[in-house]
């Protein structure tokens, strides 16, 4: 069955420090399709994600996003598409969380009723309408990492870029706001260390070692014992949905 591709990576090669980090890195991602980056450590699939989102200019290789080369791409036709959430953020010195949410919106054409709409709408649904007035600067990482996931949800682009999405939040926000983005069927590209939380949403999965991609399909073609053993150096595999790890490989 052929794939509407809206991410379309080919021969991907980035090295960091003079060291390769990712290597003949192909992937190509269907419109509409939740889709993860897996791997230990070290695997490489935070600098994809940084080449997709242009943090990170890759030595070789091309990425298409809906059919164009990430350097076609207007600022407003780009902050429209795409947007990412980071693991490194940059200052938030003196802006309240409103600030941050709405600074998602700048380079979007909306009127100012629209863009307080958005805005207060994924406040809401992040859990943050009565902390809106905070200092960004002083709440905590958990606080901070809804922040960045509602500044997303206001733009609602159609192609979400997120990095370890439920690091610092409870269970709670991690099933609450994966499950919103997961509704709104954009295409999403997305890191996990939690298997079971992966394999809950992702229709695919990449699993990476050494900067390559080892093999792609469901997650539960990908997280076999063979291959948690190889990769992950653990016995266990994915059951009926969730990751069961017996040991650890020494």
């Amino acid at each position: 069955m052929r794939i509407d591709p809206m991410i379309e990576i080919e021969n991907l090669f980035v090295a960091l420090g003079g060291k390769p980090r990712v290597e003949a890195f192909t992937l190509c991602v269907g419109r509409g399709t939740f889709h993860g980056l897996l791997g230990p450590n070290g695997a490489g699939k935070t600098t994809v994600l940084r080449t997709l989102y242009r943090a990170q200019t890759p030595d070789s290789g091309s990425i298409k996003i809906d059919g164009k080369p990430l350097n076609a791409w207007t600022r407003s036709d780009w902050t429209q598409t795409v947007a990412a959430l980071v693991q490194e953020g940059g200052s938030l010195q003196g802006l309240t969380i409103r600030d941050v949410v709405d600074i998602g919106l700048m380079h979007m054409s909306l009127s100012p009723a629209r863009r307080t709409a958005r805005t207060d709408e994924a406040l809401a649904i992040a859990g943050l309408t009565e902390l809106a007035d905070m200092e960004a600067a002083l709440v905590s990482g958990g606080e901070r990492q809804k922040m960045h996931i509602a500044q997303i949800l206001a733009r609602d682009p159609e192609v979400y870029i997120l990095d370890e999405p439920s690091n610092h939040l409870d269970l709670c926000y991690q099933i609450l706001l994966l499950d919103e983005i997961n509704r709104r069927g954009k295409t999403v590209v997305a890191t996990f260390h939690d298997l079971t939380l992966a394999a809950r949403y992702c229709d695919e999965v990449t699993l990476m070692r050494g900067g390559q991609a080892i093999t792609t399909g469901a997650p539960n073609a990908v997280l076999t014992r063979d291959n948690m053993r190889d990769v992950f150096k653990v016995q266990g595999a994915l059951r009926d949905g969730v990751m069961h790890i017996d040991a650890a490989i020494r």
